[in-house]
């Protein structure tokens, strides 16, 4: 990670861009199984900080599904849930009402362990 120790704002923007890595890595649209023009998009918003590093919040969709996805929200849903099934979507659900703070060291912890989870192929 280098000397320096990090800031939040820093480790937040590496956190983004490792997980957006990992999900596009998953190699085609989950809506439309497309293979190019792959994005992530975050079932619930990244504003809920709580899920925003949470590889079960993250769809790998092309750019076509992702524009209709934040234009179309109760369609999206109802695919995330077919997706995900009722369980895993309510989960998520009840996980996005929760606050988190995340604290520098387990946003450096977190940061490790996705390297490592991306080297493994998971």
């Amino acid at each position: 990670m280098g000397k320096n120790k990090p800031t939040k704002r820093s480790l937040t923007r590496k956190l983004d861009k490792l997980i957006s890595e990992m999900v596009r890595a998953r190699g085609y649209c989950a809506w439309c199984h497309k293979t190019d023009g792959l994005e992530t998009a975050h079932i619930f918003s990244r504003k809920y900080r709580n899920l925003r590093w949470n590889l079960t919040n993250l769809l790998c969709l092309c750019h076509t599904h992702h524009f209709f996805a934040h234009s179309n929200p109760i369609l999206f849903a109802e695919f995330v849930k077919d997706y995900l099934g009722e369980t895993k979507y309510n989960l998520l659900k009840l996980q996005a009402k929760s606050i988190k703070k995340w604290t520098l060291g387990e946003m450096m912890e977190l940061y490790e362990t996705l390297k490592e989870d991306k080297l493994k192929g998971v």
